[in-house]
């Protein structure tokens, strides 16, 4: 059964949640441990662990909160934990359409972050979504999507899925004039892409992984170029600390990172991106300072050890020192 959460979140006035959907089909619970001298084959024990809901999504949905912008979550959840992501989600004030069913417990992903910012990542793959689930989502996915200027699809697909399932969203919500901006990968980002998706934020080994064939400027271009006629009008390839580029209708342009002195760590960074992005397309930000946004979001993401915990006013900072130009 579908379960619709509403709680307010405390704090300074925010935008309405109507603006965006947040789908984190592949819900989890999280946690992560700051071990700063981590060594494969120890033990270790831990005095504090920050233990949150999560998966990409929910970190956009946070990194959002705190730009100043409420939006929805939607997901699968299960067992025990599913049921305890639904609390917790409650908890922080987040408004949350779960799809709760029994087949298993929701996955637990744990994160090892050391003094330098590497890290350990150990995530469970989560059950298989029993059919019945999946087509009571899609019914209410097809009842939401009209409320929302854009979705964005985030995060590692749900095990079991059925074959389609992410090209109805991508129909459900062109049905409806939603926007749909998708980062996961594999098969689910190809069906999502040959469905007519409009937005594709990812990282460049997905990218690899999409197209088989290395990351570079020319590529990405010529990538979007070709699937801009299924209605992709959005592509965005980031690298880490490296130069991202962002393709549109109106060409191609670099995307370079500002500088950090440190690092906390870097998990979450791309979710903080996609908010940031997502934050500016929907305040009618042009393309460039949209961008500018996302990098800052990013970078200030950096700055913490929980994925999507960012500081506005350091995101508007970095973005300030983010060099964005067109380069085709």
């Amino acid at each position: 059964m579908l379960n619709l959460m509403r709680s307010s979140a405390g704090g300074p006035p925010r935008r309405s949640g109507m603006n965006a959907l947040i789908l984190n089909l592949n819900l989890s619970v999280d946690k992560t441990v700051l071990i700063p001298a981590f060594r494969p084959g120890s033990i270790y024990r831990v005095g504090e662990t920050l233990t949150l809901p999560g998966g990409k999504g929910v970190n956009v949905a946070r990194a959002l909160r705190a730009l100043g912008m409420e939006v929805p979550i939607a997901g699968f959840a299960s067992g025990r934990n599913g049921g305890w992501i639904a609390d917790s989600l409650a908890k922080e004030g987040f408004r949350a359409f779960i799809e709760r069913h029994s087949a298993g417990e929701s996955r637990v992903c744990l994160t090892i972050a050391d003094s330098r910012g590497l890290t350990t990542d150990i995530n469970e793959e989560g059950p298989a979504v029993p059919a019945a689930s999946q087509r009571r989502f899609l019914s209410r996915f097809s009842s939401l999507a009209p409320r929302f200027k854009a979705v964005a699809v985030c995060g590692r697909s749900s095990a079991g899925l059925e074959k389609g399932f992410y090209a109805s969203l991508v129909k459900r919500a062109a049905e409806h004039g939603c926007f749909s901006i998708f980062d996961t990968s594999g098969p689910a980002l190809a069906e999502a892409l040959e469905a007519g998706a409009e937005g594709v934020k990812i990282n460049r080994h997905e990218f690899e992984e999409l197209c088989r064939c290395r990351f570079s400027r020319r590529l990405v271009h010529d990538f979007f170029r070709r699937n801009s006629a299924r209605g992709l009008k959005t592509l965005i390839v980031t690298d880490g600390a490296g130069t991202a580029y962002a393709a549109s209708p109106f060409g191609l342009w670099a995307v370079v990172p500002p500088p950090l002195r440190s690092l906390r760590s870097a998990v979450g960074a791309g979710d903080a991106f996609m908010a940031g992005f997502l934050f500016g397309f929907l305040s009618a930000y042009g393309f460039e300072k949209s961008l500018r946004l996302a990098a800052g979001a990013a970078a200030a993401d950096c700055l913490t050890l929980g994925a999507g915990h960012i500081d506005p006013r350091k995101a508007e900072l970095y973005s300030r020192r983010t060099e964005v130009r067109k380069v085709a």
